[in-house]
């Protein structure tokens, strides 16, 4: 199969998605398969699109809707964008610090059986900041449950401010972290966290004890530089969200029965790890967090409950940027990163296009809404001068027989 490749291509390939649900029966859930089959209708006029005209020419083009899936490549850049749009916007003006929180492989398969346990994960982290962190921080988390080779790897992204709000209201920097008890103390809290949800039995016992025993210096927290660049540290974490567990440019080879695809190690080392198909196919899927789990959270200062108090705040001791929100449209986004208008004619030149219906599927069936009242009511088009603004509409085949119907 020539390249390029994508995930969708894949899995689409053959009957690799029925016989893929048949082999990890009991494996993954509906959520999971609702998501990908999602993916798989994502663009699909079938799942509805827009309609827009050309009012020169009459010219019309159909744009369909996009499936936000989790496991789209496309949608989940579009959320990880606006994520990281809306993120920047309510960073305060301070130095913040990129944290990761990792916990032993043993711990790993225990997390993805029990995804109620990994709310634990974002808890224990709040608390071992707090207590390292002489004032209240602002924290934003996102837990990443995989590694860049697909293996399931759990571990937490923080971004936390170089200091907090004190008693006072005024802000107290914290330049140093003392890493050496972060690590003792992340690892208590972890342990002690997940012991109180754990089913009380000597395995239990034996599993958290031996943790403490086997790693006497704490579990590992890697410290990333500090960061200055709130736009740049936020595109870093938004590539967590909502992102499938592999980009498709590290898609190497498919053959129909195997897959080849990349990694990098934190010091660059490129490798190549081959998968049969379903193997593949399972190593992106079981990834899927469940419906509803928040993987991002905020704690401190960035808690949303605290926001409207903590910006007035802010806003006085000169620590709120206070950027205005980007969220770009589809049309945006396309002349951003592609640089063409999609609604300049194709035909004509003439742009805009603009919006004429919407098919939306109702019931199962494709309901149309919109037409010429649309055009009236958005000052398109005006009842006086209808005839001549539409002469060169009703000279296109076969849009002419539908307006000359709504006229």
């Amino acid at each position: 199969m020539a390249l390029s490749l994508s995930f969708r291509d894949i899995v689409s390939d053959k009957d690799n998605w029925e016989r893929y649900q048949e082999a990890y029966r009991g494996q993954i859930n509906s959520h999971q398969i609702a998501e990908v089959e999602k993916m798989l209708g994502c663009g699909d006029p079938a799942n509805g699109y827009a309609t827009y005209i050309c009012l020169t020419c009459g010219e019309q083009i159909q744009v369909c809707f996009s499936c936000k899936s989790r496991v789209c490549s496309s949608c989940g850049k579009v959320h990880a964008d606006n994520w990281s749009d809306q993120l920047v916007s309510r960073l305060f003006n301070v130095t913040h610090r990129h944290i990761t929180f990792t916990v032993p492989d043993v711990l790993w398969p225990l997390l993805e059986a029990h995804s109620d346990w990994r709310k634990e994960l974002f808890g224990a982290a709040n608390r071992t900041l707090r207590k390292v962190i002489k004032a209240e921080p602002g924290l934003v988390m996102v837990l990443h449950p995989y590694g860049k080779d697909l293996k399931v790897n759990y571990h937490l992204h923080v971004l936390v401010t170089e200091g907090g709000l004190n008693e006072q209201g005024e802000w107290a920097a914290q330049t140093f972290l003392n890493y050496e008890a972060l690590r003792k103390i992340w690892q208590y809290e972890v342990l002690t966290a997940l012991r109180a949800v754990m089913p009380v039995e000597t395995g239990t016992k034996r599993l958290i004890d031996g943790l403490f025993d086997q790693y006497k210096s704490g579990f590992y927290v890697h410290a990333e530089p500090r960061v200055e660049d709130g736009e740049g540290i936020s595109r870093y974490m938004g590539r967590y969200i909502r992102h499938p567990a592999i980009a498709d440019t590290r898609l190497v080879a498919y053959d129909g029965e195997q897959v080849t695809f990349y990694f990098e190690d934190h010091d660059g080392t490129r490798h190549e790890r081959t998968l049969s198909v379903l193997e593949f196919i399972h190593g992106v899927v079981r990834h899927i967090p469940p419906k509803q789990f928040k993987m991002v959270r905020y704690f401190g200062l960035y808690a949303p409950r605290k926001a409207e108090k903590v910006r007035i705040i802010m806003q006085e001791i000169g620590k709120m940027i206070g950027r205005a929100v980007r969220r770009l449209s589809w049309r945006k986004r396309i002349q951003r990163d592609f640089e063409h208008d999609p609604l300049t004619c194709p035909r004509c030149g003439e742009t805009p296009m603009v919006l004429y219906s919407l098919a939306v599927r109702s019931r199962g069936q494709l309901k149309t809404i919109g037409g010429m009242d649309w055009l009236f009511a958005r000052g398109r088009l005006r009842q006086e001068n209808t005839e001549t603004t539409l002469a060169p509409l009703l000279q296109r085949e076969p849009f002419a027989r539908q307006l000359a119907l709504e006229i």
